[in-house]
């Protein structure tokens, strides 16, 4: 190998400005995993985001996964050209070999693979939606970056009218989407929504409701007959891949599905498809185990006749930040699109270049590259887990995923 790979593992706690709460978590604080990646002269960032609701890690689960698993040299990532590198990286099953076949870790690939794609395009200076390219299904990515309008997430933390009543009439016109988070209960959850429908023009912006799984499948069923004809989609409206509630949300009130939790590998497409239980999916950078495997979903997704969400990890500090805005530009056919509330919940100068967010337009474009164009600033608190012990030979890269 012509230059030695280094990956350091760092956590980071930062307080948020206020608070975000729904049905399965409140949240005062960020939580991630961020990697270093340094080989040649170049050092590449990546970040997972672990939450123990969505894929059952912890920071300290992905810290662990990261400084024991058996990982190769990369060589076949670095040595080689540009594309080659893409590929080699994408054809490893990077969340498997974290944390096995049983218990796959995605937010700990994510953070890996992210790092690792940063520093390959920064070596050979290319912008990261160039690796996109080398590494997407012919039909998912567009020919050209398109900002997409931001969905406006409502928390349980801020009422409607503390959230769109405090917007100016610009804002509220040029909003398209409004995800409402469910409440314990059904009743009032669709008071919510009416409530929210009170401050939108229905003939330009939909409303979504997602109960991240909460709700037993009595309540889902009853809660979608209730929604059905005000909402656009259901997110996640009971416990995680409940096939036979969630087709039978759809089959019984005619209310689409979202999966979310639900939906992390291509497998639980195929066996949401079996029993009619979706209709949409919401991908996500680190629930899904990387940029690479982000587009493996959205590409099975469209094959098996299912529209996607982008949509974001709540208190993102960096690159999947910037991760998400470069997929959402590129990506084809999306129905929503996340930003996150990263400048509102942080300080501006944890990030190089700061969160930059149009609070009117509700847009957030992709950085310029290299790579993710992005990286950690002095004042992020990181602590030093440890470095990612490298197997002299490369026995991981007999394990492959499915192209």
């Amino acid at each position: 190998m012509t230059a030695r790979v280094a990956l350091d593992v760092y956590t980071t706690r930062v307080p948020m400005a206020r608070s975000f709460a729904h049905a399965a978590h409140a949240r005062r604080w960020s939580q991630s995993v961020l990697v270093r990646c340094t080989v040649g002269g170049v050092t590449g960032w990546g970040e997972g985001a672990p939450r123990a609701y969505v894929t059952g890690e912890t920071l300290e689960s992905v810290t662990h996964a990261l400084l024991t698993a058996r990982l190769p040299d990369w060589a076949e990532v670095f040595d080689g050209s540009f594309a080659d590198g893409v590929r080699a990286l994408a054809s490893l099953g990077l969340p498997a070999l974290l944390g096995g076949s049983e218990a796959p870790a995605p937010a700990a690939a994510a953070a890996l693979e992210t790092a690792l794609l940063d520093a390959l395009c920064r070596a050979h200076g290319r912008d990261m939606a160039e690796a996109l390219a080398v590494a997407a299904t012919p039909g998912v990515l567009r020919d050209a970056p398109r900002v997409r309008t931001s969905a406006l997430v409502l928390d349980s933390s801020r009422t409607p009218g503390e959230l769109l009543g405090a917007l100016p009439s610009e804002a509220l016109a040029h909003l398209t989407h409004v995800k409402v988070k469910a409440l314990p209960d059904p009743w009032p959850t669709r008071e919510l929504v009416d409530e929210v429908r009170a401050f939108v023009d229905p003939r330009r912006t939909t409303v979504s409701v997602d109960a991240n799984g909460c709700w037993s499948p009595a309540d889902a069923l009853r809660a979608a007959a209730l929604l059905a004809d005000r909402t656009a989609w259901l997110e996640e409206p009971t416990r995680p891949r409940d096939w036979a509630t969630l087709g039978a949300v759809q089959r019984d009130t005619g209310c689409p599905v979202m999966l979310d939790e639900s939906a992390v590998t291509p497998a639980d497409l195929d066996a949401a498809r079996e029993h009619a239980a979706a209709t949409y999916v919401n991908v996500r950078v680190s629930k899904c185990g990387g940029l690479l495997p982000s587009l493996r979903l959205l590409a099975h997704a469209r094959a098996r006749g299912l529209r996607c969400q982008l949509g974001v990890q709540v208190a993102e500090v960096g690159p999947l930040w910037a991760a998400g805005r470069l997929l959402a530009a590129w990506s084809d056919d999306l129905v929503a699109v996340e930003s996150g509330r990263q400048d509102e919940w942080f300080a501006p100068d944890i990030t190089e270049p700061p969160y930059a967010v149009d609070r009117v337009r509700h847009r957030a474009p992709p950085l310029a590259g290299p790579g993710l164009g992005l990286a950690p600033a002095p004042r992020l608190p990181l602590t030093h887990a440890g470095r990612v012990p490298v197997t002299p030979t490369t026995p991981a890269l007999t394990t492959r995923t499915s192209a």
